[in-house]
């Protein structure tokens, strides 16, 4: 039974709060003034200003990551919304139930190809969301949105697009709302008895088992079963690879903690047994000459989205379900077991002496950021040093550490607003490269309008360091004549960038000066950023 009929965009909004979305995620134009207008005498929906939809996307994305719960952005017509769908790709990736509302112009003017108008917007859409619709009739309008917010949540959870068109929202007809308690349910799902039964076998018989924790063991808060199966197996643990790593899945301060999965790693190499949890198997960069898996080495395979299983590597054992339910399932089905030494690591090479360049180290910055931020929740957004700030912080919880897989740039910095405004009273520090910050520059705004206290650490190494590696990975003409087209985006002082939108920087090129600049923006109230000057020359992995 639903609530008594009232104007439709009243019915919207009422749809929104009462999934608990409070912030409404915004870059709006025309089409929106209805739902503008009604925003005015609200107090239970708060409109979030944006000054461009990736921003709104990146925020709303980053909330939900924290939260774990529905968040909405609302997107301006065909223009604004192929702003939006880059970082709509990272919460896709990162199953992040995100609603995005799209205004539209009325149905007259879409069918005369009117102003910012497109033929296909659900075909442009579709394949970054689990659904897509275009609302049809004003009256329908609640129930389509209803619905969207019940499909984001349910799990695999994941974005979904409503398109809704300017006549129907500033119709006076009152309309019927549902009541959203009513599609509420859980939705997570348990693997089968018998799957479970064969991976406890496996893992009861293996004397070399290794466990990868993904991505999903955190979102589904089930670290705690992760250690204590590891515990009870003697087990060591390693990350997933660092092409998917999105949030931590294992405290990396617990003994049993090994590092991060390479195909190449000394216990991956020694294993009878990999069993991966929650991770894709796996986030593939580019055509390798050596499969991700030691040829013959038996695989158990754990994921919520049955997709990902066997998708690209055979398995023993598929377990499909939520992690928390898995590691339940397994824990249960185990035989007590006397303890186990867990191997250790070989001491790692040391690294070779490179000449000076023409600013910082980036794993010296990274171990400097990782002391001067420990209790911080850190997002990752950084190409050329992703992977060492990775493997370097301290995450003794899934709220630790947030990146995106996506490979768009940009994302760090709204996300960070995101995720802080999810996590009050939690200090919040965004890790990003110069390229990140001039795709996601507009977040300067939003973090000054907000007055969040978020730390932008942006290393500076003048370069797309990233196509730099690709050149010196295809060893051709730019290899021998030391030329590199296409990365050089030296020029913007981003300091000075960032305090002319109201957040304050300053820029340092000593380790000193890092710490002392650390030092302040902890005691800071207000958002901060610190431009780093790194070394141009090193292109990273």
């Amino acid at each position: 039974m639903g609530t008594p009929p009232r104007p439709v965009v009243t019915a919207l909004l009422d749809v929104v709060r009462d999934w608990g979305a409070t912030r409404l995620f915004t870059c709006p134009g025309s089409t929106e003034a209805a739902v503008l207008d009604a925003l005015v005498d609200r107090r239970d929906v708060e409109l979030v200003l944006t000054t461009h939809e990736a921003v709104a996307v990146s925020m709303a994305d980053g909330l939900a990551r924290a939260t774990r719960r529905p968040s909405v952005a609302y997107l301006h017509a065909n223009v604004g919304l192929t702003n939006g769908l880059a970082n709509l790709v990272a919460a896709q990736l990162a199953y992040s139930p995100v609603v995005v509302l799209n205004g539209m112009k009325p149905a007259v003017v879409q069918s005369r190809r009117g102003f910012t108008t497109a033929p296909q917007m659900r075909e442009l859409v579709a394949q970054y969301v689990k659904s897509d619709w275009q609302s049809l009739r004003t009256e329908s309008v609640p129930e389509d949105v209803n619905r969207a917010f019940r499909t984001a949540v349910t799990e695999p959870a994941g974005p979904v697009w409503v398109g809704l068109s300017q006549d129907l929202l500033e119709s006076t007809a009152e309309v019927p709302v549902p009541d959203v308690a009513a599609f509420r349910f859980d939705s997570r799902t348990a693997p089968s008895a018998g799957a479970v039964q064969h991976a406890a076998a496996l893992l009861t018989s293996a004397e070399r088992p290794v466990l990868v924790a993904g991505t999903e063991v955190g979102r589904a808060d089930a670290v705690g079963g992760l250690v204590r199966l590891s515990e009870l197996l003697g087990a060591p643990v390693l990350h997933e690879d660092r092409r998917g790593f999105e949030r931590p899945g294992f405290p990396t301060d617990h003994p049993h903690f090994r590092g991060q999965y390479d195909v190449g790693h000394p216990l991956v190499q020694e294993a009878d047994l990999l069993v991966v949890l929650g991770a894709r198997m796996f986030n593939e960069f580019e055509r390798s000459s050596h499969p991700p898996v030691p040829p013959g080495l038996p695989v158990v395979h754990s994921h919520p989205d049955a997709r990902h299983v066997a998708s690209t590597y055979g398995v023993a054992v598929g377990l499909v379900g939520d992690q928390g339910l898995v590691l339940q399932a397994l824990l249960a089905a185990l035989p007590d077991a006397p303890p186990r030494i867990v191997p250790s690591l070989p001491p790692a090479p040391a690294r070779p002496a490179r000449p000076a360049g023409d600013g910082l180290r980036p794993a010296d910055v990274v171990g400097v950021l990782t002391e001067a931020l420990r209790g911080t929740a850190l997002v990752g957004d950084a190409t050329t040093a992703g992977g060492i700030l990775q493997q370097a912080a301290c995450q003794t919880g899934p709220d630790d550490y947030f990146g995106s897989t996506s490979g768009s740039l940009g994302w760090g910095m709204g996300a960070a607003l995101g995720i802080a405004m999810g996590m009050p009273g939690r200090r919040v520090a965004a890790v990003c490269g110069d390229g990140v910050f001039q795709f996601g520059l507009p977040a300067l705004w939003s973090a000054a309008r907000s007055g969040l206290p978020v730390t932008y650490v942006v290393l500076n190494n003048r370069r797309y360091a990233a196509v730099g590696a690709a050149l010196r990975r295809f060893g051709g003409r730019a290899v021998e004549e030391a030329t590199f087209p296409g990365v050089d985006i030296a020029g913007p002082r981003i300091a000075e960038i960032s305090t002319a939108f109201g957040v304050p920087g300053e820029r340092v090129d000593t380790l000193p000066a890092l710490r002392d600049s650390l030092d302040r923006a902890a005691r800071a109230d207000t958002p901060t950023l610190i431009e780093v000057m790194t070394d141009s020359a090193d292109f990273g992995p």
